[in-house]
């Protein structure tokens, strides 16, 4: 179905919307940066923990879970579920650490954490490779997701007319391409219209529009999926359909791994649970997690924002985006994907695709104008963040660190925007050499996998310096490059595992092959933020090791309560609704005895 005049008019109403906030908030952004990249320290913690969701619900994410449930099952997906281990120690450990710490961004804490040489070198060099190599890689995915979106729906030579379009065709450089040019048309035209806004309105416009975002991607997905589990008879229709055309379908539906041929290898999936999520480059909340803590009004806003969006991320996005994985497989058949629909041919060739075809194939009008929106704003959403975040690295941690430390704060707002418009343009050459997008977010965890260990440990051990971070990050480029090149057959996963494994190793040697940080400027980290766990010369061991043990058991529940209530919405959503409330009652329960253990 194409889009109709009401489909138009709610995207076009979404797009007004994002442009007129950053405008309404461009005075008050250009104040300084403590106004545009952390709003004031002034954000109520579900202002914060729903921006936190709406930027991790880009607009791969609901192509990407859609493909893995596609061609893993349901318990493919443990490979993002596992990630909730880590935001939970984000929430419990971190977050509020963070908001004491009052500093503008990640990158800036090592200079509060290590002192020295070391300190400012690992400053700089962190702020840029998670500004332009991480954060492009990012960028560059979610401009493919985008683009395999709009390829169902906007034809630029109807819209044009055939003369303009070949014009501009023929003006085009064949090294910018997502896909084809026309889908490249589309994904262009909205990131300028997200640039200008986000350059804008800062933080402050990015997390507002982000509070639009997903209530219309929550909505949207839902109605989504309502609508397709309608159309092959429910929950048990689909079962049904499963099991009639997939000798394997319970290992399909199942919530946990089978391990046999067809399933999630055990290997891998030891992978997910027990070096995954806590290998990953924002395993303390580093990035643009960490960011909208610092937004936060108080330290207990910053853990109860953390916390909402660790069960929103999970327990409440999962199973719209599985379902229609499901009904995928139901409608487009493995191996002759086109005896219902003939667009089957694109989704044998890309099971990401599944998503946008069947959004055009199964929606109404006025439906589809929403849930299309709903995407494009997902794609800015992600984007504006991004964009805002990595130009906090290029100003504060390199232009006013480093450069210009005695400039007005309406320079460094100015500085800002421009430097926001550099990263959009590196951003997008990055974007044009990205193919898969699950192969591109395997690369990415590999490449950040030698920050995750020695990040955790800096807020607990006294012992962690400097060297400690700048070896495991080292190391960690080091073996994901030369794995990717020496083996490029081998299994995203295991290029993970053995980067992780290597750059922990060499970080932890490092740490002992080099004198510990000053006692002053132990003593004045601890000070600011309160750490748990073994502080030695600067710490009372007593005190630090009640918290650690008490923080320990909150993530340990909170890790449950966040399970238990993915597994439970899942049986309630796929047919098993007693045992669906059941589990959804003990993750509430758990979700409380949280919130007791930390004292919120």
């Amino acid at each position: 179905m194409a889009l109709a005049p009401i489909d138009w008019c709610l995207i076009l109403g979404y797009l007004v919307l994002a442009f007129g906030t950053g405008v309404a908030l461009s005075r008050r952004a250009g104040t300084g940066l403590l106004s545009y990249f952390a709003a004031d320290r002034s954000l109520p913690w579900w202002w914060l923990g729903t921006s936190m969701v709406a930027t991790t619900f880009a607009a791969d994410t609901p192509l990407v879970v859609a493909g893995i449930t596609a061609k893993n099952g349901v318990a493919g997906n443990w490979l993002w579920w596992s990630w909730a281990l880590g935001y939970a120690a984000f929430a419990v450990f971190c977050a509020a650490r963070w908001r004491r710490a009052e500093v503008l961004t990640d990158a800036e804490l090592i200079e509060l954490r290590y002192g020295g040489k070391p300190a400012a070198f690992l400053r700089a060099f962190k702020a840029g490779f998670l500004a332009i190599v991480l954060n492009c890689i990012v960028l560059g995915w979610v401009f493919r997701a985008m683009s395999k979106i709009a390829d169902p729906f906007i034809r630029w030579e109807e819209l044009l007319g055939a003369d303009r379009w070949n014009v501009l065709l023929g003006i085009w450089p064949s090294w910018l391409v997502f896909d084809n040019p026309n889908n490249t048309a589309t994904v262009l035209s909205i990131f300028t219209l997200t640039v200008v806004y986000s350059g804008m309105g800062g933080i402050r416009g990015v997390i507002l529009t982000d509070l639009f975002q997903f209530a219309m991607a929550l909505v949207g997905s839902v109605l989504f999926a309502g609508v397709a589990m309608t159309r092959v008879g429910g929950p048990s229709g689909l079962i049904e359909k499963l099991h009639a055309l997939y000798p394997d379908a319970g290992s399909i539906l199942s919530f946990t791994p089978s391990f046999d041929a067809a399933g999630l290898p055990l290997q891998v999936f030891g992978v997910y649970i027990f070096v995954q999520w806590w290998a990953k480059h924002e395993s303390d909340g580093t990035g643009y997690l960490a960011q909208r803590t610092l937004t936060a009004r108080t330290p207990e806003d910053a853990t109860k924002g953390a916390l909402w969006f660790t069960v929103a991320n999970f327990a409440i996005r999962t199973w719209p985006w599985v379902i229609i994985g499901l009904v995928g497989l139901a409608l487009f058949p493995k191996g002759n994907e086109s005896i219902v629909y003939a667009e089957g041919a694109k989704v044998a060739a890309d099971r990401e695709m599944a998503y946008p075809i069947l959004m055009k194939l199964l929606l109404p009008p006025g439906l589809l104008g929403l849930l299309f929106a709903s995407l494009l704003a997902a794609f800015m959403s992600t984007v504006d963040t991004h964009l805002n975040w990595g130009t906090s690295y290029l100003i504060n941690d390199f232009y006013k660190r480093f450069f210009k430390p005695e400039a007005s704060q309406r320079e460094y707002v100015r500085a800002s925007r421009i430097a926001l418009v550099c990263l959009a343009a590196v951003a997008i050459a990055v974007a044009s050499q990205i193919g898969s997008i699950e192969r591109a977010w395997k690369f990415f965890f590999a490449l950040g996998a030698g920050m995750g260990m020695p990040m955790l440990l800096r807020w607990v051990w006294w012992r962690v310096n400097a060297w400690t971070e700048i070896v495991g990050m080292a190391s960690a480029i080091v073996m994901t490059v030369a794995l990717t090149i020496l083996s490029p057959d081998m299994l995203g996963d295991y290029v993970l595992f053995w980067t992780a494994l290597v750059s922990t190793l060499c970080a932890l040697a490092a740490t002992f092959w080099t004198p510990p940080e000053t006692t002053a400027t132990l003593r004045a980290f601890y000070a600011k933020v309160s750490p748990v766990g073994w502080w030695g010369p600067v710490g009372n061991a007593e005190a630090d090791h009640a918290g650690f043990t008490r923080s320990a058991l909150a993530w340990a529940v909170a890790c449950a309560s966040v399970y238990l209530l993915l597994f439970g919405i899942g049986k309630l959503v796929l047919g098993a609704p007693a045992l669906g409330l059941a589990m959804t009652a003990a993750g509430c329960a758990s979700l409380y005895g949280t919130l007791k253990l930390l004292k919120l």
